[in-house]
Order: structure tokens, then sequence, then C-alpha cells
């Protein structure tokens, strides 16, 4: 995906987020849905960040298969542009479209540590299995095929 096409999805959900969809009688796209939900009367809520991926399909196989998100959605012919979820994270994967030097994402979790035994199980990347951190977070780090890290944190008591 280009980033200009890239930035208009952006720009859509964005403006759709301020100011309402007023075609009802349209079928909603997934973005809209997503800017609906998001745009409750906070400031800003939702970050979903957006991550380069080189192939899309096989993206979404590995954060399926191996990580255990649900896949979302899809958009483009062949698809190229996508979000997948777990819980209350949600991500979007972009084909070639963003940084490819990958990028870094924090989610907190209730234990890293089960996290870690049920990915390190299905063979996910882990870049640094459980660890306490002198801010007081134990974190657990998953990679990608594309080089993106999922960092995961959760309370160091639990």
């Amino acid at each position: 995906m280009q980033p200009s096409r890239l930035l208009t999805w952006i720009a859509l959900g964005c403006a759709v987020a301020a100011t309402g969809c007023k075609r009802s009688h349209e079928r909603n796209e997934p973005l809209v849905e997503l800017a609906r939900a998001c745009a409750r009367d906070a400031e800003m809520s939702c970050p979903r960040p957006v991550l380069h991926v080189r192939d899309f399909r096989a993206s979404q196989r590995y954060y399926h298969d191996v990580l255990g998100f649900h896949l979302d959605w899809d958009h483009g012919e062949p698809a190229d542009f996508g979000a997948v979820s777990r819980g209350d994270t949600v991500l979007f994967l972009c084909q070639d479209c963003t940084s490819p030097r990958g990028a870094w994402t924090m989610v907190f979790t209730r234990s890293v540590d089960r996290l870690h035994a049920e990915l390190a199980g299905k063979g996910a990347i882990i870049r640094e299995p459980p660890t306490d951190k002198p801010w007081g977070l134990r974190e657990l780090q998953v990679a990608d095929p594309d080089g993106n890290v999922l960092r995961f944190g959760s309370s160091t008591d639990d």
C-alpha cells in the first residue's frame, strides 16, 4: 500500500471520529465502525499502531496462529491492509506502507508469564523472556517476522 493510500485511510478514520458518519444507508467499513466505537467523549482514545509487514497474508497467519490474535478485517484486492486483535489490543498490519525498520507497541496484560508460556509453546519469536524492570513492570518482548516488537507488560505483583 502506498503511503498516500494509508494516509487517506487514517484521515478517513479521523474525520469520521470527529464528525460521525452521515451515510447510514451504505455498508459500514471497518474503520468507520472503529472510529464510532472509539470516539467516545474522550479527547483521544483507541490508538492503533500501524505495523509494516512484507507479506500481509503471512503476517496475518503469524498473528493468528502463533500469537493468538483474531483476524478482524482486511482491505484491498489483493488484501494489503487490515486489523488483528486480542482482548482490547488492536493492531493494523500494512504491507509495504510504513517504515520497514519495525515499530514497537506496548500492550498491558494480566500476566506476562502465562502469555510467555503460551506464545513460546507456539514458536513465537521471543526477544526477551519475562523480566522485572526497574519501573515496576514485568515485561516480555515478542517480535514478528518483519521486526515489529510487541512489548507486553504486567504488574510485578502478578
